[in-house]
């Protein structure tokens, strides 16, 4: 199994037994007398990640820096007190639940590998993308136009739901620079439906079920759905987040194959795309 593979087993079993692990820090304080140098330092190191992690996923924001050194810096230091006054197994909490995998987290399971070969490339033609709404119809860019496609991870992305709010919201300024919006997600009809009845927008939401769009676009993220997530609904690979702007003769003038999940451009970014063509 490829070592990307493993990062699908990151972030939940991660937050399970890192909350595990502060509740044990804290239920130990409370039961001394005098702080422990070790176990203040497991807090330190261990709170901040599994508190960064929580807030994506409570907060929904579209985007945050790449580097979070609020994140990095208390779990360097944690782990240095916990160590300095050892004591077992606060100490190897600040190591293997902080100072590791606050690094895994930032310089590891964020980053995508994005080597492959894809046609969506700045200056040349957009394929023809054949794409599908959740009802089954067929979903052109209409002639005379210019077409977003936004590719998300699909309905249990945080991320990429706060992006599609951010378009939803913009769609009446990209409308009037003559702009459609096709937002294509790599999951079942249903799921895509249900993402439909959430924004009161014309957005044309469409569905690659089998992954076969996003494979031949180059796009596809194998097993990029996070582990514990499948009872509801999802497989197991996903697509990488991707934006691309095409014109009225499908000349892709703008693409963002962004390397970074948690890293992506700003809806003006769109806007200005298009602007610069007029």
């Amino acid at each position: 199994m490829p070592v990307s593979r493993f990062k699908r087993y990151f972030p939940i079993p991660y937050l399970v037994i890192a909350t595990a692990a502060i509740v044990h820090c804290v239920i130990h304080l409370s039961r001394l007398p005098d702080a422990s140098l070790a176990w203040v330092g497991a807090l330190v190191a261990v709170v901040p990640l599994v508190t960064f992690m929580s807030f994506l996923l409570i907060y929904r924001r579209a985007r945050t820096r790449r580097n979070q050194y609020f994140v990095l810096v208390p779990a360097v230091l944690g782990t240095v007190l916990s160590f300095v006054g050892f004591e077992s197994p606060a100490s190897w909490y600040a190591l293997f639940l902080g100072l590791i995998p606050s690094f895994a987290y930032f310089y590891w399971y964020s980053i995508f590998d994005r080597t492959g070969p894809t046609p969506l490339v700045v200056g040349g033609t957009l394929p023809e993308l054949a794409l599908v709404d959740s009802d089954g119809n067929r979903v052109t860019q209409a002639e005379g136009k210019y077409g977003l496609y936004m590719f998300v991870r699909g309905n249990w992305c945080p991320l990429c739901m706060a992006q599609v709010k951010e378009i939803a919201a913009q769609y009446r300024e990209l409308a009037a620079r003559g702009v459609e919006v096709f937002l294509i997600a790599r999951q079942s009809d249903e799921h895509t439906r249900s993402l439909a009845k959430r924004f009161d927008a014309p957005i044309r939401f469409c569905s690659d079920a089998d992954g076969a769009l996003a494979r031949r676009l180059g796009i596809e993220h194998v097993g990029g759905l996070p582990f514990g997530m499948e009872p509801m609904g999802y497989e197991s690979d996903t697509i990488l987040p991707t934006v691309v702007i095409a014109d009225p003769d499908r000349r892709i003038i703008f693409a963002d194959l962004t390397d970074n999940y948690r890293v992506r451009p700003e809806p003006s970014t769109f806007l200005a795309a298009v602007d610069a063509t007029g």
